[in-house]
């Protein structure tokens, strides 16, 4: 009779949403992307650093995929690794700022390279055992509510904290403010590790014929083999060709933020502006592309990528006619770069998954990832260096221009959704 106030798969629900929205806080307030950017260059460290700490946190991540996906695939309970990532990527956090408190430039740029490096290596460690734990655990459509929640939950609350937080130390100087943000992202990200722990994790179901099966990590040569062979099939080198530039779209969220970090990192409101910014944007981003992609994926990818050069025109226009001092300016650009990468991530997942034939879905899933963690870490790198040679508006012109392609890509290669369905 009182079975379902105990059952074990309802308690799951609010205490996972709960986890999710306490970390969707901490990861806003401490974005790699956004906030440590904004530290970066207010404690004077060089451009070509600041921009390249991308590249450090995607190189982690890559790292993380070869390495670590099969021991993480191996552990049959996942609420106590989840719960050390989020303490790990809080101590990241805290070890940086720890050490970029001492004044040395030299220690901050390590401390840095070595917390980006470790938050990329965490967090896709993170990501690999969250899918594990939401599969076994969710369902299809609480785990869509749960995400849905943590965008919309955890952007008004993270939002309300940095205004309450900007209010206490907007008389402070720079570093202290932005400590303090950083502070309040590694409470949060406590407070998630606490909370997953109060699920009830069972282990899932065996398969008849014994143990789970699980694939040994694969060699490089293996790796490189998979990747050659799938471009013999006509529909993986179409999606590729439209792929590889939305690369270069995905990166102008932290490239806008270096831009607008560069400008106002001593202002008062600086990162208070860029952080609600980027908040609203996923905000936003989740309830206006659920319309659009219901009709077109397509759709999607093209006025994402649309947004994205005319966000990047305008700010260049503003940047080369010195009128681009005002900081609700920059805070408008990331809002629309963040509502559009948003967009364009969920859309082209969904229309792989419509175009990918079943047999060749997980081999072209395994081989798109790897080619484009690949050219992530190379073409970030080479932003940076552009960005520390000449500026970060340099940076800008040619990931407007790759925009413009990838909308002319994706309207070329990815079918109408109709058309997709009916040769499915």
């Amino acid at each position: 009779m009182a079975t379902n106030t105990t059952d074990p798969a309802r308690r799951n629900v609010p205490v996972i949403a709960g986890q999710s929205i306490l970390s969707q806080v901490a990861w806003t307030l401490g974005s790699p992307s956004v906030v440590l950017p904004f530290l970066a260059i207010s404690l004077e460290l060089p451009m070509f650093l600041a921009a390249a700490l991308v590249s450090i946190r995607m190189s982690g991540s890559m790292i993380s995929d070869l390495v670590l996906a099969r021991p993480i695939a191996a552990q049959v309970r996942k609420k106590r690794g989840i719960a050390l990532t989020e303490i790990g990527l809080g101590g990241c956090l805290l070890m940086a700022l720890a050490i970029a408190a001492t004044g040395s430039v030299t220690l901050t740029a390590i401390a840095f390279v070595a917390a980006f490096f470790l938050i990329g290596l965490i967090e896709e460690s993170q990501s690999l055992m969250l899918s594990d734990l939401f599969g076994d655990h969710l369902k299809s459509k609480s785990r869509m509510i749960i995400r849905y929640l943590q965008l919309g939950a955890g952007g008004l609350c993270a939002i309300g904290l940095v205004l309450l937080i900007h209010e206490i130390t907007k008389e402070y100087p720079p570093f202290s403010r932005h400590s303090a943000v950083i502070a309040a992202s590694v409470s949060f990200f406590l407070f998630s590790a606490l909370c997953i722990l109060g699920m009830a994790e069972s282990a899932p179901e065996k398969p008849e014929g014994g143990n789970i099966k699980i694939s040994g990590r694969q060699s490089l040569r293996s790796i490189i083999s998979g990747i050659v062979e799938m471009f013999e099939y006509p529909w993986f080198r179409r999606y590729m060709a439209m792929r590889l530039p939305l690369v270069v779209v995905s990166l102008s969220v932290p490239f806008f933020a270096l831009i607008a970090a560069e400008a106002h990192h001593t202002s008062a409101k600086g990162l208070t502006a860029m952080i609600i910014s980027s908040a609203s944007g996923y905000l936003v981003s989740a309830p206006l592309w659920q319309l659009v992609n219901m009709k077109s994926h397509r759709a999607v990818m093209v006025s994402g990528n649309l947004m994205v050069a005319a966000t990047g025109v305008v700010m260049l226009a503003f940047h080369y006619a010195h009128i681009d001092h005002e900081v609700h300016l920059h805070a408008i650009a990331l809002f629309v770069v963040s509502v559009a990468t948003t967009g364009i991530s969920s859309a082209r997942k969904l229309y792989f998954l419509d175009i990918a034939p079943k047999e060749q879905r997980i081999q072209g899933a395994a081989a798109i990832k790897s080619m484009c963690r690949l050219t992530a870490v190379a073409l970030s790198a080479a932003l940076a260096a552009v960005a520390h040679m000449h500026e970060v508006a340099s940076a800008i012109v040619f990931i407007v221009l790759v925009s413009i392609w990838a909308a002319f890509s994706c309207y070329r290669i990815a079918q109408p959704q109709q058309k997709a369905d009916t040769q499915a």
